[in-house]
């Protein structure tokens, strides 16, 4: 079980490294009323959205040689409501994943195969963990750079 946790762990790493070629289709409808380039390399890419003086999502890409992936978070009241992450890995093998969040506590995972993952899996906690850990790192890095 240890390994899985591990495989696990990688795939969120890689998940935090994300990309706007995977074909994800946002059917966000908040009007942003800013929107702050945190991070822009040749192949990455953070963008903080605010409502007003209030970060409301941050989006991470990557665009890489074969592989591709989008990472977004929603936020509400400085807190995580949901983590989207989408990868494609070449034209046929495409991967989408929701968590949802209240009070920081993931309340609903589930993937492409709309499989809901059951919250007794001993996975479970541990993909909290990374996400809440990597949300927090991408809220920090954003509020550093205020529009």
């Amino acid at each position: 079980m240890r390994n899985f946790g591990l495989i696990v762990l990688v795939f969120i790493l890689l998940s935090q490294t994300t990309a706007a070629q995977t074909g994800y289709k946002e059917n966000d409808t908040t009007k942003y009323t800013k929107t702050v380039t945190v991070t822009n390399s040749i192949n990455f890419k953070t963008y903080a959205y605010y409502v007003g003086n209030d970060i409301r999502k941050i989006s991470r890409e990557f665009i890489g040689a074969g592989f591709s992936s989008t990472t977004i978070y929603y936020i509400s009241n400085g807190l995580l409501t949901e983590s989207v992450y989408v990868s494609l890995r070449d034209k046929k093998n495409y991967f989408e994943e929701h968590n949802y969040f209240v009070n920081n506590k993931m309340v609903k995972w589930e993937n492409t195969d709309d499989k809901i993952i059951d919250s007794t899996q001993a996975a479970y906690p541990d993909k909290e963990k990374l996400i809440l850990k990597f949300f927090e790192d991408d809220l920090k890095d954003a509020k550093k750079k205020k529009p």
